[in-house]
């Protein structure tokens, strides 16, 4: 099948390289020249996991390609997805204004078009915006008729940034959200290979779906931060607690992990939309409020266990390892890093910071610290080192590095596997 994607961020282009990769002909539609023309060379403009290797192969086997134009490249396939970004306003809102743009764009390729089409909005928008918002914006810019001159479906993307790629290709369901049964059927048939489950619903179940998914794993990640915090208190190892509640099979393990709390482009925005919409809609968001509430206190945890050995920060160095806000990713939206970083300047600390893939990008945000070229170099002569995203690497800190540091201090924002002797190291949520 003929397929556009538009936007070639962290959920069109692993999706748009996953398809390519499933037999489909794939065009990313991008407004960004130079990520176009990254792309059509074979070169990734974003680090996901396996995706740089994989877009290569697919460029190079004339599967996959990128335009800035639009109108053409959705004149000439048969179904459209529509994967730009929804951020976050100032009141909690999600800012529709791209999607917007992203489907005006969109429907000037169906106007002078006599076959098919179907749109699928891939993007996160709060229940009702594809009936409400997107369906409008086609019809009137086409001039046709939705249901009759084309189709729509809401198609929502479950991708952990980091695993993106292997997430769209293994998913453990796949949800279609339709307006009618021939646009499901459509869209459907663009997943024939997947082995998943299929749920055919309607767009408002589908566009619901995802935020609940969402602002539930993350709700897991503020419990289990609350449990931490009181572990430290008790002298209890809160991960032995964790394992114990992950054998429920009623809950399970995964996101039970305690640390420095969730960041990422998608659960703080997602959970504080849902919230605005929740309160729109006259329902009190007590429990989803209570999680952004927890995680906003302990994303600064780290620096309150700091000041538990320095009361005063003030010219203390102090080392960052991990900016990104989850290994294997360099995205640093909405990362602990960011206002840990902030915090420790504030209290007059210097401060060097290590990540593997997301140094440019926090260098946007805080050009004025020191940026080391390893975690060997971070901690060098630091008075202590602040662990906040868990890359792999990490685990390899040896004695030998913290010998090199000027008081050997490990606060852990994340669990890291190393061997040192006890005492060396203080979890920010076990002794």
């Amino acid at each position: 099948m003929d397929i556009s994607i538009v936007g070639t961020g962290y959920v069109g282009l692993p999706a748009g390289t996953g398809l390519a990769s499933k037999g489909h002909d794939v065009t990313c539609i991008d407004i960004d020249q130079e990520k176009v023309d990254k792309i059509n060379s074979g070169e990734c403009p974003i680090y996901e996991e396996d995706l740089p290797e994989l877009l290569e192969k697919m460029v190079s086997e004339d599967k996959l390609r990128a335009t800035t134009n639009t109108e053409e490249a959705i004149r000439d396939s048969d179904i459209t997805f529509l994967a730009v970004g929804t951020p976050m306003k100032d009141d909690g809102d999600i800012n529709l204004d791209y999607i917007k743009q992203a489907t005006k764009d969109a429907a000037h390729g169906i106007k002078n078009k006599d076959s098919y089409h179907v749109f699928v909005v891939k993007s996160t928008v709060v229940p009702t915006t594809t009936e409400e918002e997107i369906i409008p914006i086609l019809e009137e810019v086409s001039g046709k008729k939705v249901g009759k001159d084309f189709g729509v479906c809401m198609n929502p993307e479950f991708l952990r940034e980091g695993t993106a790629l292997n997430d769209f290709l293994e998913p453990d369901r796949i949800v279609i959200g339709e307006l009618d049964e021939k646009s499901g059927e459509t869209l459907e048939k663009v997943y024939e290979g997947f082995e998943a489950p299929i749920m055919r619903t309607s767009l408002k179940a589908a566009e619901l779906i995802k935020y609940a998914s969402n602002s539930l794993l993350a709700t897991k990640i503020s419990f289990i931060n609350e449990i931490g915090n009181m572990c430290k208190e008790l002298g209890i190892d809160v991960y032995e607690v964790a394992d114990g509640i992950g054998m429920d099979s009623r809950i399970e393990r995964s996101f039970l992990d305690s640390g420095a709390g969730f960041g990422g482009s998608c659960f703080p925005k997602d959970v504080r939309a849902l919230i605005n919409f929740m309160e729109k809609n006259n329902v009190d968001p007590k429990i989803t409020e209570s999680t952004i509430e927890v995680n906003e206190k302990q994303k600064t945890r780290l620096v309150d266990l700091l000041e538990e050995h320095y009361p005063s920060l003030e010219n203390k160095t102090v080392a960052i390892l991990g900016l990104a806000f989850k290994p294997g990713t360099d995205d640093i939206r909405q990362s602990p890093a960011i206002d840990i970083i902030s915090e420790l300047k504030q209290k007059g600390a210097d401060v060097k910071a290590y990540d593997p893939e997301a140094i440019q990008n926090m260098k946007e945000r805080h050009p004025d610290i020191e940026y080391t070229e390893s975690y060997q170099k971070a901690i060098e002569n630091s008075n202590a080192a602040l662990i906040v995203t868990d890359w792999a690497e990490f685990n390899q800190i040896s004695r030998k590095d913290l010998k090199s540091m000027d008081e050997a201090l490990i606060i852990e924002g994340r669990k890291i596997r190393h061997k040192l002797d006890d005492g060396i190291t203080k979890g920010i949520n076990w002794p």
